[in-house]
């Protein structure tokens, strides 16, 4: 390979490893951004290796391909540095899980907790296909998953997304129940377990909505997913002219004592969802009572978890299955 190409492979890494530290503006790029951080350690071996070309050559564009590579490894150490000085610490079997290897699927045990996953999309979009790695992950520890479903606004309004989890819920004869949801899934996840805390064992949440009203009064910039739309979409318009709808479709109002615990997963440069909000979500749980377990990510975005085998996952998923071992534990002993 001539130096030339070393060069263009060295620009086309740090137009990946930028987005690491620089979060994506638009669309396209947020996904860019997300993906470079959760494979950073491609990029870095990626990174190295240009780097080690650009040492050993004599050719004039030698410290170009240099700077670059040096820059962009910078940028793709960022992610395990900020876990190595903020955490959360996990054993190093959970980092080193295999890349994307079809697992064995586990039977579930007889009397195991059922993980219902609802997904995200923001109310609008999405099927409960968009999960299945992540399910069929949890599947394998052992326990039953059923990926549940809910009609999409505009043309569906809120409560309709509510309703239709609860009924479905309503409709399951098996044991005990776990909720799993990622973003407005999680939002729903969290309401649903509200309304039926007698039939909810653990909710577990990636990123969820908090408080729609100030998500659309104050909405994070850059405004990738245009939240005004969204929140206007699924309630038919803005807080003012639709006050209850954007109360009863956010957590932080709907949460109350005797609500099954909780394990919350949040990542600290969300870029849609405000990690401060998720705190307050987190405060206004355990003041009632609740029992949170609050993972905050330094270094995860929004919807880092679609990365199934990505950095941040993996230290996530080590936290789902002990919270879903727990319950599972606790749900044994209580019969």
């Amino acid at each position: 390979m001539g130096m030339v190409d070393v060069l263009a492979l060295a620009l086309a890494a740090f137009a990946l490893s930028i987005w690491i530290v620089v979060p994506g503006p638009v669309p396209t790029l947020f996904l860019v951004s997300v993906g470079a951080t959760e494979l950073w350690p491609l990029l870095a071996l990626i990174n190295v290796a240009i780097l080690m070309g650009g040492l050993r050559s004599r050719s004039r564009w030698r410290c170009a391909t240099i700077a670059l590579a040096s820059g962009s490894l910078l940028c793709s150490l960022v992610p395990p540095t900020a876990y190595a000085f903020r955490g959360p610490r996990v054993p190093i079997s959970a980092l080193l899980t295999p890349w994307p290897i079809a697992e064995p699927k586990g039977s579930a045990a007889q009397n195991a907790p059922t993980v219902l996953a609802i997904y995200g999309g923001a109310w609008e979009r999405g099927s409960p296909r968009n999960d299945a790695r992540l399910n069929e992950r949890i599947a394998s520890w052992g326990y039953n998953v059923r990926a549940l479903d809910y009609p999409h606004s505009p043309a569906f309004r809120w409560p309709a997304q509510r309703d239709a989890i609860v009924r479905q819920i309503d409709a399951i004869r098996d044991g005990k129940l776990i909720l799993l949801g990622h973003s407005s899934g999680a939002q729903l996840a969290l309401i649903a377990g509200a309304l039926r805390p007698k039939r909810i064992s653990g909710i577990i949440t990636y990123e969820s909505p908090v408080d729609l009203k100030l998500g659309y009064e104050f909405p994070m910039q850059p405004d990738i997913i245009n939240a005004r739309q969204i929140t206007s979409d699924l309630c038919g318009g803005p807080p003012q002219r639709h006050p209850a709808c954007y109360r009863s479709a956010s957590p932080r109002y709907v949460v109350h004592h005797g609500m099954p615990p909780v394990l919350m997963l949040a990542g600290a440069r969300d870029h849609v969802i405000d990690p401060q909000l998720q705190q307050v979500l987190r405060d206004t749980m355990r003041s009632d009572g609740i029992r949170v377990k609050y993972v905050e990510l330094p270094w995860a975005d929004h919807s880092f978890e679609t990365v199934s085998y990505g950095f941040h996952n993996r230290i996530a998923m080590w936290y789902v299955r002990n919270f879903i071992d727990q319950v599972a534990k606790t749900t044994s002993r209580g019969r």
